[in-house]
Formats: structure tokens, C-alpha cells, sequence
């Protein structure tokens, strides 16, 4: 398999690559008031996500079922990601704000009905729902602010994001280990303590537009054009390269989930010890969110995922094999996160730079997809391994060969998109409509110049303040 384009080095529109700093210049008072807003939600989408994670032992005590029966029916919740694959379609074709709104109001309601669920299959049924919502709202969240943030900051403004989500995964684990388990509180708590994300949507309504490109998309009338066309090339190898990949580098998801319930089961933590453990660990990686994203607008997205892939599968066996005590667990633990961390930003930030605006939150919706069916398989496989081997550290062990051979697959075959605009990476061969200029190999010939959308034929990259709802 051939690169999907001739890839080029990162870099700005003005030919200089970007640092850290040089990332933050680039946003405007705009572009924070999005990342702001949006980071908010990706603050609850991190905690809900996380409530499973911290509360998995007395989720197997409530409903009397074993780590091994537990894995399948996480994997069962996971796959609600799928059927948001085809509801994202819907952002392509109505707007991004349309359809983020009731999304999140839907995730919230599904949450609620969680803490109240009465067996093990209403529990699984809500959350399949909630996953579902939780999924579309990611997709939707990530692929604005890949339209609305400038190229050169575009990877730092996918590390505010996943660094909101992780702070939203702390708090839930804080919440766990220093009220609900000390207070000897239900699980139940930590989804309704989830309900406040309702007054996001107050603020978004009122102040998210719909983004630059996509209105001019719409002005272009390419909206008209069938689902399909994701299917056709270029889109159609970079859609199953990105899906794969995404599959292979989740495989270790199940090993993620299970560290706090390793600490407690077999390390003998107390609840609370490994609820904190987690935070600090966790709380000691945060800084990597921001630095992996600025550095791979100058560095590129493949070498840092890369080499944060190996990072985690190293942290991985640290944890899972030679850590006993409580600091050889929290310093693996760290190292676990430090290696995930790096490749977040990067690896989800793919999903929304490989397709057109017309197809974007459709394209990238496949990759989240992609990315909980990854997560799914690695319970479902986990609970295998489990179940015959006995060994959780053995089943870890086998399924960090994912993330290994992902790196792979992203360092051979995959364009480089740090620092370059999103028309861009998109454009095929031929003429960009409207600018006169002739495209070979993917780039404009014109060095330097910012290649317009080409289904406008002018550059839509600045904020939207008007279509409101």
C-alpha cells in the first residue's frame, strides 16, 4: 500500500514551524471562546467515560459477576459507538451545531437512567445508549475544532481537548476515592453527579455557530453529494487504513479499564489508594496532552504517536509485571499514561484531517467507531485470555502486540498532517475550482499559497459567528 498522499513536513502557512508557544499566538479570542466551550463538554464526556473504569469492583459486586463476565458485557457498552458512525452523516448534511446540541442533552439523560438501573442488562442497555451519544458528541467536538482552529495550532487545540477529557476522567476518579468509596456511597452517585453538563448546552446554544467550512460548503452546494463518495479514492484507502489502525492501537483499552481493579484485586490497594493512585498518576501525565499536540504541529503527527505508542506498551509491562509496591506501581502507572497520553491527540486527531468537509464528521465518526470496536475487542478477547490462561498480566501482554503494530502502520503509510490546512491534506489531482491553480500529487503548485476548499473555491478558515439556531 502507497502513501494515500505525497506527504510533506509540518509546517505554517507562511513556511515556519510552529513551537509551543507559537501554537498559542495563533488562537485568537475566538478560537479560545470555541475551545473553552467545547472543552467543557469534553470535560463530562471524560468523566462519564471513566465511571466504569473507577467503580468496575463494586459494579461486579452489585450484579454478582466475575472480571472475565465483566469484560463481555464492557464490551457489549463499547459497541454503541457503531451505530454513531452513521448518525455523524447527519453533521455533514444538517451542520455540526444541529445535531452536537441534542447529543449532548441525549448522553445526559442516558447517564441518569444508569444510576438508576435495576440488573446487570438495564445497566448495559443505558450505558450502550450513552456510549452511543458520548460518541457522536466526541466526533462532533473534535471535527469542530479541526475546522475552526488555524493549522498551526491545530494539534495543540486536539491536546486542550483530550486534556479536558482526562481532567474529566480525574475528577471522576477524585469524586470515587475521596467521598463516594470513603462514605461507603453507591456507585450509583458518580453517574448522577454527572447530570450537571446540561448547563453546557445553556452556553452553547447560545454562543456555538455553525464553522467557517462548513458554511461554505454549504454555500458551494457540495452537501448535495452522496454518502458514498467516502467510499471512492482517495477516501476509501485512507478510511480502511485509519480504521484498522484505530482497531489494532485500542487493543490494550481492556488493560486501561482493569488498573485500578488489578490494584485492588491483586496488588491488595485499598479502594481509595487505588482511586488516587490512578489521580496522580494520571494527574503527572496531564502536561504530556498539550506538549504531544504543540510539538507534533512542528514535529509531525507520525513520529510523536509513534513513539508514544511504544511508551505505553513499555509502561504497560512495567505495570501489569514488575510493579508490587505502591510507588512501582504509581511510577508504571505514570509511564502507562505519559505513552497514551502522547498518542491521543495525535492518533484521534487523524480522524478529522484525512477527509473533506463534506465528508469530515462522517470520516471521522468511522474513526471513533473504529476506535471503541478496538476497545470492544480487546474485552472481548481480554475475557478470553482470562478465562483460559488466568492471567490478566498474560492477556495484557498479548494484546500490546495492537499498539506496536499501529505505530507501524502510521509511520509507513499514513500522510503527514501536522501544520498543514485542512484543503490541503484533502485536495486531489487535478484543479482547485475557482483559484486557477493546477494541483499535482495532492499540493498546490504554488508554494506557499493556502489552497482554497474546493468545493467553494475560497478559504473558509476563520470562525463562524452567524447560524445560529
Amino acid at each position: 500500500m502507497a502513501d494515500v498522499t505525497g506527504a510533506e513536513g509540518p509546517r505554517t502557512p507562511d513556511g515556519q514551524a510552529p513551537g509551543f508557544l507559537r501554537s498559542r499566538q495563533l488562537l485568537t479570542a475566538e478560537h479560545w471562546r470555541i475551545l473553552v466551550l467545547l472543552g467543557a463538554a469534553t470535560f463530562f464526556e471524560g468523566y462519564d467515560f471513566n465511571i466504569i473504569t473507577v467503580a468496575l469492583k463494586p459494579l461486579r459486586h452489585t450484579f454478582g459477576i466475575s472480571q472475565a463476565t465483566a469484560s463481555v458485557w464492557i464490551a457489549v457498552v463499547y459497541l454503541g459507538a457503531i451505530p454513531a458512525v452513521f448518525a455523524a452523516r447527519r453533521a455533514d448534511v444538517r451542520g455540526r451545531r444541529r445535531i452536537l446540541l441534542p447529543t449532548i442533552v441525549a448522553y445526559t439523560v442516558m447517564t441518569g437512567a444508569t444510576a438508576l438501573a435495576p440488573s446487570l442488562p438495564a445497566f448495559v442497555t443505558f450505558q450502550f445508549l450513552a456510549r452511543f451519544f458520548l460518541v457522536l458528541q466526541a466526533t462532533l467536538v473534535w471535527t469542530i475544532v479541526a475546522e475552526e482552529m488555524p493549522a498551526g495550532a491545530r494539534g495543540f487545540a486536539f491536546g486542550w481537548l483530550a486534556m479536558l477529557s482526562a481532567l474529566g476522567t480525574g475528577w471522576c476518579a477524585i469524586l470515587n476515592g475521596t467521598v463516594v468509596s470513603p462514605l461507603h456511597l453507591s456507585w450509583r452517585w458518580l453517574y448522577v453527579a454527572a447530570i450537571p453538563v446540561l448547563l453546557v448546552v445553556t452556553s452553547l446554544r447560545r454562543t456555538l455557530g455553525e464553522t467557517g467550512r462548513y458554511q461554505a460548503v454549504v454555500a458551494g452546494g457540495a452537501v448535495a453529494g452522496r454518502w458514498t463518495a467516502i467510499l471512492q479514492s482517495p477516501y476509501r484507502s485512507r478510511l480502511v487504513l485509519l480504521c484498522g489502525t484505530a482497531v489494532l492501537a485500542n487493543l490494550t483499552a481492556q488493560a486501561t479499564v482493569y488498573v485500578v481493579d488489578f490494584m485492588e484485586s491483586q496488588r491488595h490497594l485499598s479502594a481509595s489508594a487505588a482511586s488516587l493512585t490512578l489521580v496522580a498518576s494520571g494527574a503527572l501525565a496531564i502536561p504530556v496532552l498539550l506538549l504531544a499536540g504543540s510539538i507534533s504541529d512542528r514535529f509531525g503527527r507520525k513520529p510523536i504517536l509513534c513513539s508514544f505508542c511504544v511508551v505505553a506498551v513499555f509502561g504497560f509491562f512495567c505495570f501489569f509485571y514488575l510493579a508490587h509496591g505502591e510507588v512501582a506501581l504509581f511510577a508504571s502507572l505514570a509511564l502507562i499514561y505519559v505513552g497514551v497520553f502522547g498518542t491521543w491527540p495525535t492518533g484521534t486527531g487523524f480522524g478529522a484531517e484525512l477527509f473533506p468537509t463534506e465528508l469530515r464528521a462522517f470520516g471521522n465518526s468511522f474513526a471513533t467507531g473504529a476506535r471503541y470496536v478496538g476497545q470492544s475487542t480487546s474485552f472481548l478477547v481480554a475475557g478470553a485470555l482470562i478465562g483460559g490462561a488466568g492471567s490478566l498480566p498474560r492477556a495484557v501482554l498479548i494484546l500490546s502486540v495492537g499498539p506496536l503494530a499501529a505505530a507501524g502502520l502510521v509511520l509507513a503509510f499514513f500522510p503527514e498532517t501536522g501544520g498543514r490546512e485542512l484543503e490541503e491534506i484533502n485536495v486531489a489531482p487535478g484543479f482547485a475550482p475557482g483559484t486557477g491553480q493546477v494541483v499535482d500529487s495532492g499540493h498546490v503548485v504554488d508554494p506557499g499559497h493556502v489552497v482554497a476548499p474546493l468545493a467553494t473555491g475560497a478559504a473558509a478558515t476563520t470562525p463562524a459567528s452567524a447560524a445560529h439556531d
